[in-house]
């Protein structure tokens, strides 16, 4: 039965990247699936495969090659073809070769000053982009990947995946188009917050606590709020337990400012919000950190290093993954985010965390088949 031609190609391509050395014309026809299982001619030639006997089967196949060599040529996948003295075979001294700076775009890198970045494709050519550029990239693809009607929309689509694959989309144009939306509750507790942040007063809510799992009502004194990572969050000192924490305003309902003499409030000398801007969710708590040792595979772990989340242990592993450290105060939110990850981070230590996080996995599992069915 003949190969399809598409995945005949794709063998072909895979053969030639897999030799750094050009490769005879009769080793591709052994090799490549696809080629020697031509039918028999019609009119009973002799045989058909690489025998060397120059019977009607093997121009067949020679055909065949030839076809696919320049249909990849013209989509541009440069096959060479390149001398290769004292080679033997039904095609002497002539070999095949494909580059694999020829057939791979370049990889791209984020370009971070005082930080080396180690590559898993040392073969492929590589193209330094700077954040600034990279906002710009990802501004411009966007809008014109929303031309549909233009093949210059399908073009910028599709480079919009690579960008994706190789590096982070800036995090502040993501959050520009991802942010998760607030309910009204949130846009109530938001503007409250605000004019509670400019009037130095009090708050009153109910707030959902993911640790534990409830809804407590709480007085808190905002003393500033940031936009981080999609949310919106607000430092605030707690009443209640008499410490600063921060607090995420879609988890707050029912907000009000307080009224009386007991409502005003001072913010600290020395507070700044900008010492929360920029910090991963889990770095939010004014807990003691927790050092937690992460894997991730190949891509993510690329993306992740771009990122500039944690501290690297290892950039770059047998099979191109990495190893890193993280300082972990909030478990929750961080958990959480290994989650989005799938089975491409695993744990490594501290043992108590990578449990939690296989509880997590199990308990998401639950939820999806119990949805499905």
């Amino acid at each position: 039965m003949s190969s399809p031609k598409t995945a005949r190609w794709l063998d072909l391509i895979a053969f030639l990247l897999s030799h750094r050395y050009p490769v005879t014309r009769e080793d591709i026809y052994i090799n490549v699936n696809g080629y020697l299982d031509e039918p028999p001619p019609p009119d009973g030639g002799r045989g058909q495969g690489v025998r060397g006997e120059g019977g009607r089967g093997d121009e067949v196949v020679r055909r065949k090659f030839e076809r696919d060599k320049d249909e990849l040529r013209a989509l541009g996948i440069e096959i060479e073809t390149v001398p290769i003295p004292d080679a033997a075979g039904d095609e002497p001294a002539t070999g095949y070769r494909l580059r694999p700076g020829a057939f791979y775009l370049p990889y791209l890198e984020l370009h971070q000053a005082n930080r080396v970045m180690e590559r898993p494709y040392q073969g492929v050519a590589s193209i330094a982009v700077s954040r600034a550029d990279l906002e710009i990239l990802d501004r411009a693809t966007q809008l014109v990947a929303q031309r549909t009607e233009s093949p210059l929309g399908a073009a910028a689509a599709s480079a919009r995946r690579k960008i994706e694959f190789d590096l982070p989309l800036p995090q502040g144009a993501v959050e520009r188009v991802l942010a998760a939306p607030l309910d009204n509750e949130g846009i109530r507790a938001l503007e409250v917050l605000q004019t509670a942040v400019a009037d130095r007063v009090a708050v009153s809510c109910h707030y959902h606590s993911i640790g534990r799992n409830q809804e407590d009502k709480r007085s808190i004194e905002p003393y500033g709020l940031f936009f981080s990572w999609g949310r919106w969050y607000c430092v605030a000192r707690a009443r209640d337990r008499e410490a600063l924490r921060v607090f995420r305003v879609d988890r707050m309902a029912e907000a009000a400012t307080e009224k009386g003499k007991q409502a005003s409030f001072e913010v600290p000398d020395g507070f700044s919000i900008r010492a929360y801007v920029g910090r991963a969710p889990w770095e939010l708590s004014e807990a003691e950190p927790t050092t937690v040792r992460v894997r991730f595979a190949f891509p993510e772990s690329r993306w992740v290093m771009a990122q500039g989340v944690g501290q690297v242990v290892d950039a770059l592993l047998d099979d191109g993954g990495a190893v890193l450290d993280f300082a972990v105060r909030d478990q929750n939110p961080f958990l959480r985010w290994l989650l989005t990850f799938r089975k491409q981070a695993e744990v490594q230590s501290p043992p108590e965390i990578r449990n939690e996080l296989g509880r997590l996995r199990r308990q998401v599992s639950k939820l999806y088949a119990a949805t499905s069915r």
